[in-house]
């Protein structure tokens, strides 16, 4: 049965396109600009794959989520990478935050490196933009991490910590078949561990990448919550009283001992400030759990999923943004002053570029040639097999089917502190 949609939604989707094309980046970034025409082709692709779909009848449809809401939420995810991609390539017309984000940059390549070195993940690359707050844009159309960082990083460079947690999740979602085999590490009991792994998994990622700062960064971000969330589970993030002892159980299984030891510290006096709360209410649930017990339950599946990381997947970088404390230093601070100094220097590091080569994709790495390719506009999954399926061979498909082509692998933000939106 067709749903006869209105006209209406085809001019919506022509007015978002000539904008597109409209969209002049210019030699700000060649990244940018090929980020731009991968979208619009995905967008078009996307667009006409439902409005058509749903007139012809080809898509059955769903209860929950009728036609106008897909083709709603389409248009407002197409709207909201464009607006992304016109604002980072504006930030970077800008001599006084392009310096600032080319810095962010090697950060994040630097980040994404240590999976695509230790074969998680094919070659891509990453933009940085200035944002309200530290999140990553996980798009399906190209091999790009897309990274907000938060203004206050122009002065303050520990503001830019937040990055290789946010590529921990690009990694999440982008390494074939990681999600579900860390799933089938984590025992189901208790339950309310599940709704966290994605989390975990980004707070050890960046261990990995930035070393004993990043565990510094976090008790931060923790501590400028309003109170009330020291104990509270949102059913996707650690709950903050205990999240601290992810970072400092990964330091103590890297040998950053000294550092683990002054952050263990440090946190206890945020728990005694906070009056050594005694237990948590697991999301979506009425009943109590020691804390006590959660963390111990906590460092257990943290021990045991580094060791899965590092066995299976040989996932032991060989440097770090930051080291150790020195023997008997218990001045967690220092950190912040070493990874500063650091990278006031010159990182060198090489940023990879997204480019375009007439009907394909792919990730310049400064070797030719071109790598992880493939076709504008294409999402290199089933997904697009499934379309073709559906338009070409006349195939219906159930909305249980179509909507997984709809999310497009979770086209979401995230950030370490929680920032949803979109579908």
């Amino acid at each position: 049965m067709s749903s006869n949609l209105s006209p209406i939604w085809q001019k919506r989707w022509n007015a978002l396109e000539k904008t597109m094309q409209a969209t002049d980046i210019g030699t700000t970034s060649e990244t940018l600009s090929s980020m731009l025409t991968c979208l619009a082709a995905f967008g078009k692709s996307q667009f006409q794959f439902f409005y058509d779909g749903f007139n012809s009848g080809k898509l059955l449809p769903s209860m929950h989520h009728p036609a106008e809401f897909v083709l709603n939420a389409t248009l407002s995810q197409v709207s909201y990478d464009l607006s992304v991609i016109r604002q980072a390539a504006d930030q970077r017309r800008s001599p006084h935050l392009k310096d600032t984000l080319e810095k962010a940059d090697q950060l994040a390549q630097s980040a994404l490196n240590l999976a695509v070195t230790d074969k998680l993940l094919k070659p891509g690359t990453v933009v940085t933009y200035f944002n309200k707050s530290a999140h990553i844009r996980v798009i399906p159309y190209a091999p790009v991490a897309l990274v907000g960082i938060p203004y206050t990083a122009i002065e303050t460079p520990r503001d830019l910590l937040a990055i290789p947690h946010e590529v921990g999740h690009y990694v999440y979602h982008h390494a074939t078949g990681l999600a579900a085999k860390l799933h089938t590490q984590i025992p189901f009991d208790p339950p309310w561990f599940n709704h966290w792994i994605e989390e975990i998994f980004a707070d050890i990622y960046g261990c990995l990448v930035a070393g004993p700062v990043i565990g510094l960064d976090f008790q931060d971000l923790l501590l400028d919550n309003p109170t009330e969330h020291f104990t509270e589970d949102d059913g996707e993030h650690p709950v903050d009283a205990i999240r601290p002892f992810i970072h400092t159980t990964v330091l103590n299984r890297l040998g950053f001992k000294n550092a683990a030891e002054a952050l263990q510290d440090r946190w206890a006096v945020s728990e005694r400030l906070r009056n050594y709360p005694e237990s948590f209410i697991p999301f979506d649930s009425d009943y109590e759990v020691d804390l006590r017990i959660a963390r111990t339950k906590l460092q257990e599946v943290v021990s045991h999923m580094l060791n899965y990381l590092q066995t299976e997947y040989n996932l032991t970088p060989n440097t770090y943004w930051t080291d150790d404390l020195p023997a008997g230093q218990n001045d967690a601070e220092a950190m912040y002053t070493a990874f500063e100094n650091w990278i006031a220097g010159s990182l060198d590091i090489h940023v990879n570029t997204l480019q375009t080569n007439k009907n394909k994709t792919g990730v310049n790495t400064g070797i030719p040639p071109l790598q992880n390719t493939r076709k504008i506009g294409d999402t290199n999954t089933w997904r697009d097999s499934l379309k073709q399926l559906n338009q070409i061979e006349n195939q219906i498909l159930p909305w249980s089917a179509w909507m997984l082509i709809f999310t497009a692998g979770n086209w979401p933000i995230k950030g370490p502190e929680g920032d949803p939106v979109g579908v």
